[in-house]
């Protein structure tokens, strides 16, 4: 990391990264969708302080991210529609709101854990490196997600530091759909990037946004 708290996007950048990671550090990252932050999911601490971060409540919920569906097992039921959905669209650009399973971390969803697995490939390498992560888009509460690391840092105070985005990384901009699979009933809380007719969903349900 350079003294302006840019990590490299590079093999050593990235090891630096997931020693701030596992040190209780939350880090800036790019993904698929948008520029995001990021705490390991194993340390409670570091989780509540991306709240405090965002000036958000520690009750509004975060996405877990993972690497491989099997990392789940320990945070989240799996039923069948969720796999089927899972194979289809993993890694990529869908959030599924499923049963959380007892101890599985103060993500803040209660009941459930919304979980995804991103498509970008500095997202996964830092997942491999690290393990499940916290995750939540890199902004204050109410405001627009920043658009890269320097916008990040220059935003939000107490991050760790930021991964430099690559003009070939493809940060997206637009939010992963987000459906809720937590009732008999699946409900899309959020149309992003995937609409009702990609995920096989007839019309009806609500579409609301979630920060």
């Amino acid at each position: 990391m350079s003294e302006t708290g840019i990590f490299a996007a590079g093999q050593e950048g990235l090891a630096a990264a997931a020693a701030a990671l596992r040190a209780g550090g939350v880090v800036g990252f790019p993904t698929d969708t948008v520029y995001g932050l990021a705490a390991s999911a194993a340390l409670p601490e570091a989780v509540s302080h991306i709240s405090a971060i965002k000036g958000r409540s520690s009750s509004q919920p975060l996405i877990l991210m993972v690497a491989d569906p099997g990392e789940l097992a320990p945070y989240a039921m799996m039923p069948e529609l969720a796999r089927r959905l899972a194979d289809r669209h993993w890694p990529g650009a869908l959030t599924l709101i499923l049963p959380a399973l007892p101890g599985s971390g103060p993500l803040g969803g209660g009941a459930t854990v919304g979980v995804r697995i991103p498509s970008h490939p500095v997202a996964l390498a830092l997942l491999r490196l690290v393990g499940p992560l916290a995750t939540t888009s890199a902004n204050r509460h109410g405001e627009p997600p920043a658009a890269g690391a320097l916008e990040a840092l220059e935003q939000l105070s107490g991050l760790a530091g930021a991964i430099l985005e690559l003009p070939s990384d493809g940060v997206a901009g637009e939010p992963s759909s987000i459906l809720d699979l937590s009732s008999n009933e699946p409900r899309l809380i959020r149309e992003g990037r995937l609409d009702r007719a990609a995920l096989g969903l007839s019309e009806g349900g609500r579409a609301n946004r979630r920060d």
